[in-house]
């Protein structure tokens, strides 16, 4: 945690306390929530995160008018990843011949969405709007 701003540690602190004391409270039996509603919990809070992890490049990218000094291969990998999880949760419904399976797991449906989507404006910004930029910057969120 050397590198991390206090905010950031506070945050992470934070989070981990707030998790333990809901784990806390699961075990000792203080709350109706279960331990699967806890996991969902936290599986959409994951999304929440994903969604925090974008967000700053694709500022960084506006700001300086060009996607220099991160590589487009680690988007082109990250949008092939999400496809294929989505085209899991469709080939698991259609198998199964339920198509609930699509959204009874949001999480991994939450990733794929938030996934292809700002890996679309990546590519976007990439190959589009900021083609022929030639910044001497490189700094990478």
């Amino acid at each position: 945690m050397q590198g991390l701003t206090l905010s950031i540690r506070f945050a992470i602190v934070g989070i981990t306390l707030i998790c333990s004391g809901v784990a806390l409270s699961i075990k000792a039996g203080w709350t109706d929530l279960s331990w699967l509603d806890f996991l969902y919990l936290l599986s959409l809070v994951k999304v929440l995160i994903t969604i925090t992890k974008y967000v700053p490049q694709v500022l960084l990218n506006i700001r300086r008018k060009s996607t220099v000094g991160w590589s487009i291969w680690n988007v082109t990998l990250d949008v092939m990843g999400g496809s294929l999880s989505m085209m899991q949760l469709v080939l698991d419904s259609v198998d199964l011949e339920d198509w609930t399976g699509i959204t009874g797991n949001l999480a991994k449906l939450g990733l794929s969405v938030v996934t292809i989507v700002f890996d679309a404006i990546f590519l976007f910004q990439h190959y589009v709007l900021y083609r022929h930029s030639e910044s001497g910057s490189s700094v990478v969120v």
